[in-house]
């Protein structure tokens, strides 16, 4: 009887183990995030600036160095970058999952210079770099909490 005990209890811890990280269906990161009052990319776009908002969104691509950023697809091939000043890391397995995320809004302005330099080190010629004449202005996230689905 005592044989079977020894190897019963760590089977059982193992079962109940496995068993709770199947159903585990979300993932909470940063402050606790209220999903009911969401809005989804493209509104988001459209408001920002905007602060202490809660956006819903698809991940389409994550720091695969750190887990430090992701994007969020707003749909028409635009996508707006989330940060979070590294409070937290986040797995970098969960493109294509649906995200809630807090924070703020801004606009994010890559300047000409930038921009050119760019174009350089992706090969460009100079005749294509040369016409850029207008710095990027885009809408980018500050979050402070999220919450994966």
């Amino acid at each position: 009887m005592k044989n079977k005990s020894v190897f019963l209890i760590p089977a059982i811890f193992v079962s109940v183990l496995f068993y709770s990280c199947q159903f585990k269906k979300q993932y909470q990161y940063g402050l606790s995030v209220d999903s009911t009052q969401a809005i989804s990319v493209s509104e988001l776009i459209l408001k920002a600036p905007d602060n202490n908002v809660v956006v819903k969104g698809t991940i389409s691509s994550v720091c695969q160095g750190e887990g430090c950023w992701m994007k969020l697809d707003a749909g028409s091939g635009e996508q707006v970058f989330v940060d979070w000043d590294k409070k937290f890391s986040v797995p970098r397995d969960i493109e294509g999952k649906t995200v809630f995320v807090h924070g703020n809004s801004y606009l994010d302005t890559t300047s000409i210079a930038e921009l050119k330099q760019h174009q350089r080190d992706k090969g460009r010629p100079n005749e294509e770099i040369m016409l850029i004449d207008s710095p990027l202005i885009k809408v980018a996230f500050k979050a402070d909490g999220l919450e994966i689905k």
